[in-house]
């Protein structure tokens, strides 16, 4: 049996892919009770997932909630692991990057195990310890204030960190991506280390997964088209792929398995 948080995250799937779930189908599907479901909907509702309505749930429009970092690794796990080796392929050896902290980035950092003479700055906790195994990466770390649910650092003393420094490439894994709001984050304090990110770097490189797209967050790091790259997978909306073309955004498109 799955457990809650895996429900709850396919839950979440069902209701923006159907655009409707009721609490009996999805009992049903998921070999609960409906006792059950109704509890993870108040769950997914409160923390801005979902709508409860009449029996049912309907996807949340608005802005974008944040998941821990437990939730987001269980969150389109596979497409994750694909990005993440695709992305890993911009990354040549000699580079100085940037990883930013989330589960995304921590796929790029799974897959450097056979690179040389790389230099890797990144405010991701975990990130860090993937790359610890890493023989040709130099790991630095921003430093500042831990938060826990995502494990990332943020703060005054990560910017401070990285003012003396510059960088080839950085990678950004984001909460939103939308045509007029651009590419968007829940925590603010993180938000101004991207943008920090962004400005000593010579490419800025998005990656994210197609459900990130048409949604976003409280707090702007970058305006649509304000990329050099991105890489996502093929289910992205048309309406994205045109309009990144249009402004010469370099599409790498993964195939889901």
């Amino acid at each position: 049996m799955k457990s809650a948080i895996e429900r709850r995250m396919e839950i979440v799937d069902v209701v923006n892919s159907d655009g409707k779930a009721r609490v009996e189908d999805l009992a049903s599907r998921f070999g609960v009770s409906s006792v059950t479901i109704r509890s993870d909907l108040s769950f997914l509702e409160k923390n801005g997932y979902v709508v409860r309505s009449h029996g049912s749930a309907i996807p949340n429009t608005g802005a974008l909630a944040e998941l821990t970092i437990q939730e987001k690794r269980h969150q389109n796990a596979g497409i994750k692991c694909q990005l993440g080796m695709a992305a890993a392929e911009l990354i040549n050896n000699g580079d100085t990057v940037i990883l930013d902290s989330g589960t995304t980035t921590r796929e790029i950092a799974s897959n450097l195990k056979n690179v040389e003479d790389v230099v890797v700055m990144t405010n991701g906790l975990d990130v860090a310890m993937e790359l610890s195994s890493a023989s040709g990466v130099e790991v630095l770390m921003t430093g500042g204030v831990l938060r826990k649910k995502a494990l990332s650092f943020s703060g005054s003393q990560a910017e401070s960190s990285l003012k003396n420094y510059r960088f080839d490439k950085v990678f950004l894994g984001v909460d939103g991506f939308d045509l007029r709001t651009g590419i968007s984050t829940y925590n603010e304090q993180e938000a101004s280390l991207n943008r920090l990110m962004c400005e000593i770097s010579e490419q800025v490189i998005a990656v994210a997964d197609s459900s990130k797209f048409g949604k976003r967050s409280c707090h702007m790091i970058r305006e649509f088209g304000n990329i050099h790259t991105l890489v996502t997978d093929t289910d992205i909306p048309q309406e994205y792929i045109q309009g990144l073309r249009d402004l010469d955004v370099n599409l790498i498109l993964v195939e889901k398995k």
